[in-house]
This record gives C-alpha cells, structure tokens and sequence, in this order.
C-alpha cells in the first residue's frame, strides 16, 4: 500500500522533493527510479520533512516512532499520516507531541489501480488546507471518505476487508461453474464480466435501491427466485452479519491493544 500511496503523492509532487526510508535499502530501488532520495535512516528523512506517512506495521509502529524521537526528530507541527490498522489517534498523539496534526488513513487494495476507498480520520489541529492538500496527494488512490475515528474501523473492516470476501464469493461462483463443466479459465471470465457488469448496473441505476435492482432480475418461480430461496434458508443474511462483527471484532482488539498505556 505504501507504493500506491508513493505513487499517488508522486503526481503531486517532484520526485527530488521525495524522500523514502525502510530497513532495507535494495526494496527501495523502485522508489530511487521514481526520482525519490532513499535511505535505510527514517530520522534522516523525516528531520526536515513537513509531511510524513507513516507506512509501519502497527506491532513495529510504536518502536518506530519512539527511537525517531530518541533521534531527535520533533513532530510539532508536522503533518503525519499513518495507515496502520487498530492504531488509535490518541496513541500517535502520545508517541509524537501534543500539537503534531494527525491523520489515520485505511485505503483498500484497488487503490493499486485507482479503484479504491480510502476512509480518512483527522486531529482537530489538521488545518482545512492541510485537509485539502492531502486530498490532493491522495486522489489517485481513488475514493476518500472523512469519517470519525470510530467509523475509520467500521470502513476499514466493509471497504478494507471487503475485497477478500467478494473474491470469496467469485471464487464460490467459479468452482460451482468449474463443478458443472466450464474450464476454471470459461468460469473466471464469466465470473469477472458477471462483476463487472452488475456494479456498472448498479451505478447506471443509481437511484435504484439494491433490492429494487434485484427483484429486476427475479421471477417469482423461476430459476432466481430458487437460488435466492436457498440462500434465504441457509441464512445468508446472518453469515453476512457474522462475518463483519468478527471482523469488527478483531479490529476493536487491536485498537485496545495499541490504547496509549495509562
């Protein structure tokens, strides 16, 4: 994800004025090619930067962020931004300074083409022009939804998790076409258009209801209507809830996890 957000913030912004760090300096060619200064030294590039995104797993971020104090880098002031999940504002606020402006972002995986939902949380000391720029830096990842920290979570499990669950249920569907004699080729490019076309459908008919759109396609009797029986007796609409509380859950355990200690 932090290539994606790389190369979103590229087009905003010249390369020489880039500057990426991680431990290993040979995972960072990509970014050198792109024209970004690279070193294995965060305080380094973070000292004299006005806008850090923080691309740290959330079980490495707190180690990160203290020794880049230790090394003398002041937040106050600066724009941070991090990306990692279960990681509460009120823990960045304690591991860099009181007035630095925070931001918690969760994008999803079809940012990689410009597709995604990037669900964007602020401190109150992020300035509207603040606000702006990063929209700026952000508007190749595709769509970005201000939302509180709390719905951050709620985004990050349905648009975050959600692309594993719909390949989930494409995979379902192919292994079911495969089952009745397609090839897995024929069923994962029926499947794909079958996607496709459906959420083009949906935006065609915007102001249709999801239901309105579905009942379109049912006749009462026929081959719809007895599929969409069975998921109705398998309890569909349940294993959907189930899926997002256990998500929701997980998500709450890592937010405790990460709570700034008392």
């Amino acid at each position: 994800m932090a290539s994606c957000i790389f190369a979103s913030v590229n087009t905003q912004v010249d390369g020489k004025d880039l500057f990426v760090s991680g431990p290993h300096l040979e995972k960072l060619a990509k970014f050198q090619q792109a024209g970004a200064q690279i070193s294995t030294d965060n305080a380094a590039c973070a000292v004299f930067s006005e806008i850090l995104f923080l691309g740290v797993k959330p079980q490495l971020l707190t180690e990160v962020l203290q020794k880049l104090k230790e090394q003398g880098v002041n937040f106050s002031g600066k724009l941070v931004i991090s990306m990692a999940a279960g990681f509460p504002l009120d823990t960045l606020r304690s591991l860099t300074s009181a007035d630095c402006h925070l931001v918690r972002i969760m994008p999803n995986t079809p940012a990689q083409i410009g597709e995604g939902v990037t669900a964007v949380c602020y401190t109150e000391q992020v300035t509207p022009a603040e606000r702006a720029q990063l929209d700026l830096l952000l508007q190749k990842l595709g769509k970005c939804v201000e939302c509180s920290e709390e719905q951050l979570n709620l985004i990050g499990v349905i648009c975050g998790c959600g692309p594993a669950f719909v390949f989930r249920f494409m995979e379902a569907l192919c292994a079911e076409a495969v089952r009745y004699g397609l090839t897995e080729e024929q069923a994962k490019g029926l499947v794909t258009q079958l996607l496709s076309g459906s959420v083009k459908l949906v935006e065609h008919n915007h102001t249709q209801s999801l239901s309105a759109l579905r009942e379109a396609v049912t006749s009462k009797g026929g081959t719809t209507f007895a599929g969409l029986q069975q998921m109705s007796s398998l309890h569909f609409e349940e294993l959907m809830q189930a899926v997002i509380a256990a998500s929701l859950k997980r998500s709450a355990e890592f937010e405790a996890m990460f709570k700034p200690k008392a």
